[in-house]
């Protein structure tokens, strides 16, 4: 599945160390979350498959579900679901690891649905303890760059498919093609990733801009957290797409300075 592959590139103004973690032929890995718990990477490719491997890139497991897969992210790390971003229909479909297989799925067309299929691109769940519904969802609109905020129904009901809109966070300076989200929540900061820009965006989860990086690489679509490092998976079409480490990365340490 992946082949490790050596290399180093440098992160701009981070001064992290990069490196072709893994690489696959013909595996377009579109996100990338790393599971605390259950310590494994969990992958979804544009072809409907997700995947999962331990962090030394092994022990792999695919499985498929179909549709345009974009995004992946975790709600609650004692839970056996991932939440998973899907484009065209735009939708986000939890996901139990256990049986392998979709539980439920919440439409957003209404909302994300972008020209020239430009949708559902990135998602992130920022935890919050005083929603009924334990946090939020926001997710990144590819056309615009801008950023939805959604509360759906995954602490109050195990069947309920309700989606509560709730705003729209405007792209700083109009930057578009979001591509990746990710919220650390050690640093109470949500990162995106802008892929037409290549550039790397820390912000509140009001979406001030905290600081922004350029990034080395090209087509990226996935991020996630490790201890200090941070993986940052491509998709290269027809290529395939690989996962690169940077590592240690601080990111932001205090975002109220």
């Amino acid at each position: 599945f992946f082949q490790a592959e050596d290399g180093i590139r440098d992160l701009v103004r981070s001064r992290g160390l990069g490196d072709v973690y893994k690489r696959q032929g013909d595996y377009e890995a579109s996100s990338i979350v790393w599971h605390p718990r259950l310590e494994r990477f969990f992958l979804v490719c544009d072809e409907g498959i997700v995947s999962s491997m331990c962090d030394e890139g092994e022990d792999l497991r695919h499985w498929p579900i179909g549709g345009d897969l974009e995004a992946t992210t975790i709600a609650c790390p004692q839970s056996d679901f991932i939440y998973i971003g899907g484009e065209n229909p735009d939708r986000i479909s939890e996901f139990c690891v256990v049986t392998a297989s979709v539980t439920r799925r919440f439409e957003l067309s209404d909302w994300m649905q972008g020209p020239n299929n430009g949708g559902l691109e990135a998602l992130a769940f920022v935890p919050d303890p005083d929603d009924p519904e334990g946090g939020l969802f926001y997710a990144g609109l590819q056309s615009n760059g801008s950023i939805l905020v959604f509360r759906l129904p995954i602490a109050s009901s195990t069947t309920s498919t309700e989606v509560v809109y709730l705003r729209t966070i405007p792209s700083h300076d109009g930057v578009e093609d979001i591509s990746a989200l990710h919220y650390a929540a050690d640093q109470e900061t949500i990162y995106a990733i802008y892929d037409r820009s290549n550039l790397l965006r820390a912000m509140t989860p009001d979406g001030t801009v905290l600081r922004e990086w350029k990034l080395p690489g090209r087509n990226q679509e996935g991020l996630t957290f490790k201890g200090d490092a941070m993986y940052v998976c491509s998709d290269h079409g027809r290529k395939g797409g690989d996962v690169v480490r940077y590592a240690p990365f601080a990111g932001i340490t205090h975002p109220d300075e």
